[in-house]
C-alpha cells in the first residue's frame, strides 16, 4: 500500500464515508482524484500513514446549523480498541507511529454534514458549505489560500 494515494510533496489525503448516505459522502468527494477513499479508517492504513510526509482526513460531521468547515490539528492518542475494524483519526496516527516509527504531521477537514439519508446528493445546506471545504483543502496542499483562517 505505500505510495498509495500520496500525492504532489507527499501528502496523504483520504475520504471517507459513505457515498450512498447523502452528505456522509462528501470525504469521497473531495479527495476524488487526489487520494484514497475509505468508508472507515481502519488498522491497515497505518503503514500509507507513515510512509507520507503529511496527512489530511476529510470527513462529514454532524454539525448544528450555520457550523463552519473545520481545519484542526491531529494528535496521536488511543489505547487499544475494542473495535479493530475502524479507528479513529487519532488512533491511526499512534498506530503508525507504533507500528512504523513515524508520527507524521496530520489534519482533519470537517465538512458540516446534515442529510444521511440513502442516495448520492448532497442537502442544500452542505453544498453551500462546498466552496469553503475546497479552499480549505487548497491552502493545505499549498495551491491557494493559506489553510488557517
Amino acid at each position: 500500500m505505500s505510495g498509495a494515494g500520496v500525492g504532489t510533496g507527499g501528502a496523504l489525503l483520504i475520504g471517507i464515508g459513505n457515498p450512498l448516505r447523502g452528505d456522509d459522502g462528501v470525504g469521497w468527494h473531495l479527495v476524488e482524484g487526489l487520494g484514497l477513499q475509505r468508508h472507515q479508517l481502519t488498522p491497515e492504513l497505518a503503514e500509507a500513514v507513515a510512509a507520507a510526509d503529511r496527512l489530511l482526513i476529510v470527513d462529514a460531521w454532524l454539525a448544528p446549523p450555520r457550523s463552519p468547515c473545520l481545519l484542526r490539528p491531529l494528535v496521536a492518542s488511543g489505547g487499544w480498541e475494542r473495535d479493530t475494524h475502524r479507528v479513529a483519526p487519532a488512533r491511526l496516527l499512534a498506530l503508525a507511529e507504533q507500528l512504523f516509527g513515524r508520527c507524521v504531521p496530520a489534519h482533519e477537514l470537517l465538512v458540516p454534514a446534515f442529510d444521511f439519508s440513502w442516495g448520492d446528493r448532497f442537502s442544500p445546506q452542505l453544498r453551500r458549505q462546498l466552496p469553503e471545504a475546497r479552499r480549505l483543502l487548497r491552502g493545505w496542499l499549498g495551491e491557494g489560500a493559506a489553510p488557517y483562517a
